[in-house]
């Protein structure tokens, strides 16, 4: 399927569906489908396709307009061109995941035709960092402008309650948890790729026990060297059982690592001092998020994998990472924010005392908060 419009009459629909029998999913899974099925599938593929373009498009034609007029400063300038990078590398990355399905098998004969797994996982983790990248550059742009609001005693004792000690571990905490979500839900692409949620529909337990056999978790037929020497890594990327045991162990842990976080925010007497309130009820998002995460994911698994639950599913976990960066975004400090206060509490010391101003004014100036800009610009700038 190339182009943005869709098929435009029955002989338009005709070609396109004589296209699909030629492919081999088409003579190996779907030689019945019928040409009102095939149009079911093409209008989600067209839509996904469109949608995507779109995102590209109201992302970059707004960013060249910023840039190009120069109402961001130039840290911004750089994140918006590696955001409109990634946007791009995203539609080649789709573009790289479909062609594999073109493949008359991936693996071994008797295998049906689908995606490349690991593609498919490139392709989800590419959207993940892009809505990642967008999702803090402007959380770091509402945290940095509400500090800049704030009168000069307010901002430094916010800036100071984030410098505390005490909250080093909770801080390192959050990142870790953030990293482990992602890991996470990369897992559960490799889940999707292989199918693996349509085994072992069952939980806690996979067949007679909470792990099926070691013969058919390491199975050396998923090995492809003569020695064997790929068994481990290739069962744990290929092998769907284990595959879907280690988005188990993944899932669990992230599961345990919020309950942990929440019950050191709550329990320990340095957190119920030092956390900030906004922190505190951070956690309490990230809390009902990954219970809602966990509910999604054994009704997907149980109930054998139904479109609108296992997409709810993925939504979730995007979810739970957008959370969990925003309570990162209320606990790690701002370190660029606390370099523009500074910046203009050097500009105001200046002015107070009748000198020239000094370097930092000039610097404060040229991200576009400096009093010396504002009496002769009244554009507004985004200074991070």
């Amino acid at each position: 399927m190339t182009g943005s419009l869709p098929p435009l009459s029955d002989a338009d629909w005709a070609s396109e569906f004589l296209k699909y029998q030629s492919s081999p999913e088409f003579h190996l899974l779907n030689s019945r489908m019928t040409l009102e099925e095939f149009k079911s599938i093409y209008w989600m593929e067209w839509i996904h396709r469109l949608w995507g373009r779109a995102i590209g498009l109201t992302f970059v034609l707004p960013a060249i307009y910023f840039i190009g007029r120069r109402r961001v400063s130039k840290p911004m300038m750089l994140r918006l061109g590696g955001i409109a990078g990634l946007i791009g590398l995203q539609g080649f990355i789709g573009w790289w995941m479909v062609k594999s399905g073109l493949k008359d098998d991936l693996f071994a004969p008797g295998s049906h035709p689908r995606v490349s797994q690991y593609r498919l996982t490139a392709h989800l983790g590419m959207a993940f960092l892009c809505y990642t990248a967008m999702l803090w550059n402007g959380l770091s742009i509402l945290r940095t402008n509400k500090l800049l609001s704030m009168n000069s005693g307010a901002a430094d004792s916010t800036l100071s309650a984030l410098r505390h000690p005490s909250l080093a571990i909770f801080k390192r905490s959050v990142a870790g948890l953030a990293l482990l979500v992602f890991t996470t839900a990369m897992s559960g692409g490799l889940v999707a790729g292989l199918d693996a949620g349509l085994i072992y529909n069952e939980f806690p337990y996979m067949g007679l026990g909470l792990t099926p056999p070691k013969s058919e978790l390491f199975s050396e037929f998923y090995s492809r060297d003569p020695e064997h020497k790929d068994l481990w890594w290739r069962n744990m990327l290929e092998n769907p059982s284990l595959v879907q045991l280690d988005h188990r162990i993944l899932a669990t842990t992230t599961f345990t690592s919020v309950m942990a976080l929440w019950a050191y925010s709550k329990y320990s007497p340095a957190m119920q001092k030092f956390l900030p309130v906004a922190a505190k009820k951070g956690v309490h998002g990230v809390v009902g998020f990954v219970w809602l995460q966990v509910i999604l994911g054994i009704s997907t698994l149980i109930y054998l994998v139904p479109l609108p639950l296992a997409s709810a599913h993925q939504a979730g976990s995007l979810a739970l990472l957008t959370w969990t960066l925003v309570l990162g975004s209320r606990i790690w400090y701002p370190s660029r924010a606390a370099r523009l206060l500074a910046q203009r509490a050097g500009v105001s010391a200046s002015r107070s005392g009748g000198g020239a101003p000094p370097l930092a004014s000039v610097a404060a100036a040229r991200a576009g908060r400096s009093p010396l800009v504002q009496s002769r610009k009244k554009k507004a700038v985004v200074p991070n």
